[in-house]
């Protein structure tokens, strides 16, 4: 799936326990992982859209 142009998916570890997976563009830089565990595909698929969006929107630190 993907999201703001950035790859994504969630996948059911046990009965009713979801995580998603972020996949970064940058080949070097591995997968992002939820460590919480989601009741139903569409909170899993929820949360992973609020971090790529809070990711995507937070202020980078500027170099000076």
């Amino acid at each position: 799936m993907k999201h703001r142009n950035i790859d994504y998916d969630v996948e059911e570890i046990a009965l009713a326990q979801w995580r998603w997976k972020i996949y970064p563009k940058a080949e070097i830089v591995p997968k992002e992982i939820s460590e919480q565990m989601f009741g139903s595909r569409e909170a899993a698929i929820a949360a992973c859209i609020k971090e790529i969006n809070n990711d995507l929107d937070s202020p980078k630190d500027l170099k000076r």
